[in-house]
């Protein structure tokens, strides 16, 4: 494991921290204990094989993965929503298995428009369970691949035009101003009819759409925490789980109350202790420092990878780096959500937070990074 050792053991740490961050609970704390286990288990596994040999089966994987997504919006289960496959005693969610087989088979394919439809259909499988917040992370995951393999100017206007687009087209205005601005540039960048086509085809799709998903698309709930955010004062009751989160942030100590005085945290104050704000759960215990390391820690293993990926062979550079946007994109949204400067997401704290699925996958990624280190081409 030569040159692999920190972001494992980075990795490592992170799950044991997972596993004290939900004592007193015992039996979750065994739980995660397991699921650990079975991801590293999983990681020396995977890790054994070149990374092209796992490439290559990446297109059944893709397609298994659209498979159990369209049979979870049949058979699905959740409280208003379908997302996880019951499988007696443990849940799938297979919106977690996209977040690596999705940019793992993207990379092989060959066009960039077919890899923006090979993308758009498990994060349109995805949104309608609904699940925002696991669909983002496939968008950004699609166009990140898209972006490190296009060799064009067009391609990164484009992928420029997909993430603006759905935030200018509420004001008619601005979506029309936004409009002009993009065939200026294609112009500017000498276009083909087919190109211009393309984009301002798909800016004029999703410029309709948005508006049509916001009210159709979303629950209400998703809408509200959005609006809460812009609007906070008038939107307290919203804001209650994140209220709770500043509370139980600014009432810690720096080191911490101890797992037996944590108030927010045993008393039920603090909602989602043990997954979406599990961050602040473990701060109010173990203090200021600890959560600053923590933050740390957290950072540290993206930004490792992302050092990593500065390599002659440029299929490995392409996981390596993926691997790094994934981790750093999911710590940053949970951390934000959780201090509030983002609506509440529902994303795990990557090793962290509790739950099977999502530590299967980020071992998974972990994986997969270390095969395209060790089996890279200089």
């Amino acid at each position: 494991m030569r040159g692999f050792k920190l972001p494992f053991f980075l990795a490592l740490t992170l799950s044991l921290v997972g596993v004290l961050s939900l004592l007193p609970d015992i039996s979750l704390s065994l739980k995660q204990l397991f699921f650990g286990f079975t991801g590293v288990s999983l990681f020396f596994y995977i890790s054994r094989f070149n990374i092209r040999a796992i490439a290559n089966l990446s297109k059944p994987f893709y397609w298994i993965t659209v498979l159990l997504l369209v049979l979870v919006l049949l058979i699905g289960e959740g409280e208003g929503v379908r997302r996880w496959i019951d499988l007696g005693p443990v849940n799938l969610q297979p919106s977690e298995i996209a977040k690596v087989s999705v940019p793992l088979y993207l990379m092989g394919v060959r066009g960039n428009l077919k890899k923006l439809m090979a993308g758009m259909l498990p994060w349109f499988l995805i949104l309608v369970e609904p699940d925002l917040a696991t669909s983002s992370v496939v968008l950004l995951l699609t166009l990140y691949v898209i972006f490190i393999t296009a060799r064009d100017l067009k391609i990164v206007l484009f992928l420029f035009s997909v993430i603006i687009t759905p935030v200018v087209s509420f004001w008619k205005w601005t979506y029309a101003a936004f409009l002009a601005a993009v065939s200026v540039s294609l112009l500017l960048l000498r276009a083909s009819m087919g190109w211009m086509m393309a984009v301002l085809g798909t800016v004029m799709l999703i410029g309709l759409s948005t508006p049509v998903l916001w009210e159709k698309g979303l629950k209400e709930y998703q809408r509200k925490r959005i609006l809460a955010l812009l609007n906070p004062t008038e939107s307290r009751e919203v804001l209650w789980q994140s209220y709770q989160s500043k509370v139980t942030l600014a009432n810690a100590r720096p080191f911490g109350k101890g797992i037996s005085g944590s108030t927010q945290k045993n008393y039920g104050f603090l909602p989602a202790s043990h997954t979406d704000f599990v961050f602040a759960a473990f701060v109010e215990v173990y203090g200021y420092i600890a959560g600053f390391l923590l933050i740390v820690l957290l950072y540290a293993l993206p930004l490792l990878l992302l050092k990593l990926s500065f390599s002659g062979d440029v299929y490995a550079r392409n996981v390596l780096s993926t691997a790094a946007v994934f981790f750093a994109y999911q710590t940053s949204v949970n951390l934000f959500s959780v201090m509030g400067l983002l609506p509440i997401a529902g994303i795990p704290l990557p090793f962290v937070s509790y739950g099977g699925s999502h530590l299967l996958t980020e071992w998974l990624w972990l994986a997969l990074a270390y095969s395209a280190h060790r089996w890279r081409l200089e």
